[in-house]
């Protein structure tokens, strides 16, 4: 039962990470905890960039009652920016997880 666990998880989440071009994984275990450290480290950055969609739109919310249209729209597209560059800073690290070695 044990076996046929790990053979799930390792496929469900281990296996992308070890399909890389780094040395094989030590054993199987080691691979299922890294396939787990990238995807905490890709929902961590998802969250992040839904806040910074939802600070986005309450900024051009905020823009639209104090300046008008213009304030918002110029709000808006800070807030896009600020949400584009969360986005790939969290990509980024995930990368940087599913390429770490497999003993940290």
């Amino acid at each position: 039962m044990r076996a046929l666990l790990a053979a799930t998880v390792i496929s469900a989440m281990g296996g992308p990470a070890c399909g890389s071009s780094n040395a094989p994984a030590r054993s199987a275990g080691s691979c299922a905890k890294k396939g787990v450290r990238t995807g905490v480290a890709g929902v961590k950055a998802g969250a992040k960039t839904g806040v910074e969609g939802v600070k986005a739109a309450g900024k051009a919310v905020g823009g639209l009652f104090e300046g008008g249209s213009d304030e918002a729209q110029r709000r808006w597209h800070e807030g896009k920016a600020d949400t584009r560059r969360t986005a790939h800073e969290g990509a980024a690290e995930t990368k940087r997880e599913s390429q770490a070695p497999d003993c940290p």
